[in-house]
């Protein structure tokens, strides 16, 4: 079994733009293995990322979709990547169960890493999990 280390893996990448949306292009990356993306798990499929909107400066919303499915919309934080990526790259770690898990990609000179949503507990108020980070 391997490390839970990052993997970088380089997937066979496809450009889309869609439709009256020129500045935001559809990246899709093609695995051919056992993936998760959030909670959502598959045997083999398209990933599709859309940029959405910012929600601050550093922080993207994106549309996510699997096998032309959307699944959802995903928070990224935004970094400028200190690698110049020839292409764009998935990134993923493994589980426990050495399954893919998309973590985010890199795109020529961005780096977007999804975040885990917030869990709220039961002592925390509300308030205190609006915004936070």
């Amino acid at each position: 079994m391997r490390s839970a280390g990052v993997l970088r893996l380089a997937m066979a990448v496809t450009f889309a733009v869609s439709l009256g949306h020129a500045e935001d292009p559809v990246v899709k990356f093609e695995v051919p293995q056992a993936f998760r993306v959030g909670s959502h798990e598959y045997a083999s499929g398209t990933i599709s990322v859309r940029p959405l909107r910012d929600y601050n400066p550093t922080t993207a919303l994106l549309e996510v979709r699997v096998n032309d499915q959307c699944i959802g919309m995903m928070s990224a934080r935004r970094d400028a990547s200190t690698d110049r990526a020839s292409r764009t790259e998935a990134l993923f770690t493994r589980d426990d169960e050495g399954r893919l898990v998309m973590t985010g990609f890199r795109s020529t000179g961005t780096t977007f890493r999804f975040q885990e949503p917030a869990v709220a507990q039961a002592s925390a108020p509300t308030a205190a999990l609006i915004g936070s980070n």
